[in-house]
């Protein structure tokens, strides 16, 4: 008898424990209705996309609850949110819920609700629920990841959860996009980068809760993709030269820019930028003023002041007219101050004050270290870089350590410095591990700023975990942390490391340098004093490439042994952000040393060897590039290299050994290697002959 009623009681525990979740199967509909706003729509069909992957069956769509299958899925914002759910308030909130009987009278028994405080909180619910309990990556189609299939999917009984950001305003700024561009070019779009690719660029924001986007370095206020970014549900910001959403890059070459002598022009291209915003759109503006192509306006304009306080008044008196126009047409929208550059210093010197009512956003320096110098306080927002364009830093591969990340975007939030966070992302793919970070730090910053444990050790291992499998984890986190340790420092700062632009640059400065014979000219660049020669810095260079040399090899091995343990579907992936970054700056690294050696030398056999070993090292740095171009990326890191360009500096090496040779100095190299302006005309090449209108 006592075994029968153990056994009764056993069967009754396991029906328990069965009903005690929500089990999600091919039978399972989605409820939405057809009236949703359009961005809601948008992520619906990404999340039909990822259920199909993951269940192997399509999900069942419905427009009404009376149409709902006993178990179901429920997106509902505006319309038919089941009882007993209580939609969040405030900003950008999800809330994912499970309810039993959400409808009277329907057929529905079990309902999964995704829904929000607003549009992107229930956008933000429904990619939630992918990640959570699909398994989908939010960078699925950046890292190539499918999710594994499963036959049902287990929501536990009761489950609610409702998360909001700690940023109010997050997301990327894709620029510098010469990869995207020639990769996939939007000409036929209208745009610099096709309309598909950058919608994935939109989804893969709001994946990661995201919230606007800068779309595009040079670009005109009614470009397509803008209405794009609109139609799923970003909100649209601007950089420190594209204030108010004007194209100083197109300005036309026979008119005047110059706040100080032709105000009236410049007020005058402003208000037709302003104007020509689709209505609709929900815009953080931008307001500063710099020069045309993103220099300190008096290096290019003669009407400029001497001192350093009058321009700071320029700066000052710029901004007021620009909030005077914008306030004419959007009397309360947000404004921000992108503080690049000098703009940060004469805040900091008390040349330059923040209006009220405009969010100032500290810069760093483009390698990942703010630049308020510990004055950032509550309120106040960051432009930051996970990819920069600076001549010395990195475009086709990490450079920022996730440490530096914790410890700077830390600090902003415990200052409470999270009104605005937008991220340099560059081309996005070459940087996908830390631009995640950020954007996750920027959602949820307590774990990142918490004493212990180390969120950045911990994110590491779950980014190694997800990408390259258990058994792959710990040999790839022995990889990162040898590979952020590695570069040559060029500086005394802790982020004066060279990039893999560095490599490049700086190897045709010298290459030009030997052929015009100008190598004891002085040169105030990367962190160089002003009074040392180019040759004088070249034998610096070599030593500090010689010196991380060891260093390179070593993260190379890490990544070797850590290859074979990679899970089979994720070795692509792994070639491509693992093996080929850290390939491109070994022999980077490499290239760089021979051509500071050559520089050294009287011998032309010593420099012919040391040039033909640096060409060598450049072959290598392309076929590892061409190695991370894979089924749908052939061509990512080849057909756009407008900017590192690394056929250009094989070409100038051996026009040089042609020159060591006694033949004609090859001037077509000669000229493109010193010509900075060929990769923004390849990038803008879509907009033809447009200029700023007045």
């Amino acid at each position: 008898m006592k075994a029968s009623w153990l056994v009764v009681m056993a069967s009754l525990t396991a029906g328990a424990t069965a009903r005690a979740a929500i089990r999600l199967t091919s039978q399972t509909t989605l409820v939405i209705s057809r009236t949703e706003p359009g961005p809601i729509e948008l992520a619906a069909r990404d999340l039909e996309s990822d259920w199909q992957k993951v269940l192997g069956q399509p999900l069942r769509v419905v427009h009404q609850p009376q149409e709902a299958a006993a178990t179901t899925l429920v997106i509902a914002f505006e319309h038919d949110v089941p009882r007993g759910v209580n939609r969040p308030t405030g900003w950008e909130k999800l809330h994912i819920q499970a309810i039993d009987h959400p409808w009277p009278g329907a057929a529905a028994r079990q309902a999964v609700v995704l829904t929000g405080s607003d549009v992107r909180g229930t956008i933000y619910a429904i990619y939630q629920f992918s990640q959570q309990f699909l398994g989908v990556d939010p960078l699925y189609w950046w890292t190539d990841h499918e999710p594994a299939r499963q036959a049902a999917i287990e929501v536990p009984e009761h489950f609610t959860e409702t998360q909001g950001p700690a940023f109010h305003y997050r997301g990327f700024f894709i620029n510098d996009e010469d990869l995207l561009t020639g990769w996939r070019p939007g000409i036929r779009d209208g745009a610099d980068i096709s309309l598909k690719t950058w919608n994935r660029i939109f989804e893969a924001i709001l994946r990661l809760k995201g919230d606007m986007v800068i779309p595009g370095t040079w670009i005109f206020p009614y470009e397509p993709q803008i209405r794009l970014a609109m139609k799923r549900g970003l909100l649209i910001t601007q950089h420190h030269v594209n204030v108010l959403g004007l194209d100083t890059y197109r300005w036309p070459n026979n008119v005047p820019y110059s706040f100080i002598s032709h105000p009236k022009i410049f007020e005058s291209a402003l208000e037709r930028s302003v104007e020509e915003y689709p209505k609709r759109a929900q815009i953080v503006w931008s307001v500063g003023y710099r020069g045309k192509n993103d220099f300190p306006f008096w290096m290019v304009d003669p009407a400029a002041p001497k001192s350093m306080a009058a321009r700071a008044q320029v700066i000052q008196d710029a901004i007021g007219k620009e909030i005077e126009i914008l306030r004419q047409h959007h009397p309360h929208a947000p404004i921000v101050f992108n503080a690049w550059a000098e703009a940060a210093s004469f805040i900091r010197q008390g040349l330059l004050k923040v209006p009220p009512g405009v969010t100032l956003v500290w810069p760093d320096d483009g390698h990942g270290t703010l630049q308020d110098r510990g004055e950032i306080k509550a309120g106040e927002g960051e432009y930051y870089h996970t990819a920069m364009i600076d001549y010395r830093s990195n475009h086709f591969s990490e450079l920022v350590p996730l440490e530096r990340i914790r410890e700077e975007l830390g600090r902003a939030a415990k200052a409470g410095a999270t009104e605005y966070l937008v991220v340099n992302t560059s081309n996005l793919r070459p940087v996908l591990m830390t631009s995640r970070a950020t954007m996750e730090l920027a959602w949820n910053p307590k774990p990142w700023i918490a004493s212990r444990p180390d969120e950045s050790r911990i994110y590491l291992d779950k980014w190694c975990r997800e990408e390259f499998g258990r058994r792959a984890a710990p040999m790839v986190e022995k990889y990162y942390q040898a590979y952020f340790s590695a570069p040559a420092k060029y500086g005394p700062a802790a982020d004066d490391s060279m990039g893999d632009q560095f490599y490049q640059v700086m190897s045709r400065w010298l290459l030009v340098a030997m052929v015009k014979g100008t190598l004891n000219r002085p040169l105030a660049a990367f962190g160089n004093r002003p009074q040392r020669t180019l040759g004088q810095m070249a034998a610096s260079i070599e030593a500090q490439c010689q010196e991380a040399r060891g260093r390179w090899e070593r993260a190379l091995r890490l990544a070797e042994q850590a290859r074979p343990l990679v899970a089979r579907g994720r070795r692509r992936f792994f070639q491509a952000s693992v093996m080929t970054q850290v390939e491109i700056n070994l022999h980077g690294n490499h290239m760089m040393e021979d051509v500071a050696a050559a520089t050294q030398t009287p011998s032309s056999a010593e420099q012919q060897r040391l040039i033909r070993s640096a060409v060598r090292e450049d072959l290598a740095v392309e076929a590892a590039l061409h190695a991370a171009d894979y089924g749908k990326w052939k061509g990512f890191y080849t057909r756009g290299d407008w900017l590192e360009d690394v056929p250009l500096t094989v070409s100038l090496e051996r026009a040089y050994l042609r020159h060591l040779a006694g033949h004609a100095t090859d001037l077509n190299t000669m000229i493109r290697a010193q010509d900075g302006g060929f990769a923004y005309q390849m990038i803008t090449a879509y907009q033809g002959t447009q200029k700023v209108q007045f």
